[in-house]
């Protein structure tokens, strides 16, 4: 039973909620022709989604009115589901993409069960996530942008699941991190080294919880969701629960963090 809620807490009216387009969906949005601002189309999962944890793209829209952004982030995406969606986001024919994707494929490509269950039954997987898959779809993600757009592209390394520099999953994210760095250089895209950039305000954090690969991983979600939109409770609190400095259930930002890559992005559109 606990199983199957875990599997299909989404559903819940009260989660729900954290699962619903962001403003200014890829999906949504239909550019006024008389609006000559350039388009910053933001691709990725619910980092970028910004339901779960800072929404650092509804940040960057209410601080700067000169640039429209769109958010094409969903929760729970892999590379492969970015991509079945990438046609249509292009077609607001952005000015500028950002890329920040690939924290599920990490955590699906660890051969768990109960992880790579569930994102073959929530997300439609045709395969079981791996590493080698990430990269195929990565680069055919950068060549579909690049040959269907005039956009100029930067790409993020992945941010940090927990922050204990000595779990195992911190490794697998360096790995996933060094496709990422390849094919920035391959394909001439401004890399954003988001990963170092936490792991120097992280710093030395062995006081945290470790990241969970049980039931418990999602648990932490839930907990997260619920203490924010029932009870108000900002991203920096609730992670506090867990001693984590950058992320409120291990996996998403706080304020802290989502700032961090807020003025990253910033600084690729200010070039």
């Amino acid at each position: 039973m606990l199983r199957y809620i875990l599997m299909n807490a989404w559903r819940f009216p009260i989660i729900k909620h954290a699962w619903g387009l962001p403003k200014m969906s890829a999906d949504s949005f239909v550019r006024d022709s008389n609006d000559n601002r350039p388009i910053v189309l933001c691709c990725g999962d619910s980092i970028t989604h910004g339901h779960i944890g800072y929404n650092w793209v509804g940040a960057l829209r209410e601080q700067d009115s000169s640039k429209i952004y769109v958010n094409a982030g969903i929760n729970g995406d892999l590379a492969w589901n970015l991509n079945q969606r990438l046609k249509n986001a292009l077609k607001c024919n952005p000015d500028y993409i950002t890329i920040l994707i690939g924290t599920n494929d990490a955590m699906g490509s660890q051969k768990i069960k109960f992880i790579q269950e569930y994102y073959v039954q929530n997300k439609g997987l045709p395969q079981l996530p791996s590493m080698d898959w990430y990269e195929k779809e990565l680069e055919s993600m950068i060549q579909y942008m690049k040959s269907h757009s005039h956009a100029k592209i930067a790409i993020s390394t992945l941010p940090w699941i927990g922050e204990r520099a000595s779990d195992d999953i911190i490794g697998v994210v360096k790995e996933f991190n060094n496709i990422i760095k390849k094919m920035a250089s391959k394909y001439d895209l401004v890399l954003i080294d988001f990963f170092n950039h936490l792991g120097q305000f992280i710093g030395n954090n062995s006081s945290s919880d470790p990241y969970e690969t049980t039931q418990w991983r999602t648990i932490r979600v839930l907990r997260a969701i619920i203490l924010h939109y029932v009870f108000g409770q900002n991203w920096n609190r609730i992670g506090k629960k867990y001693n984590l400095k950058a992320l409120c259930d291990h996996i998403h930002l706080n304020e802290d963090a989502g700032m961090i890559l807020e003025n990253e992005i910033r600084e690729f559109l200010d070039e």
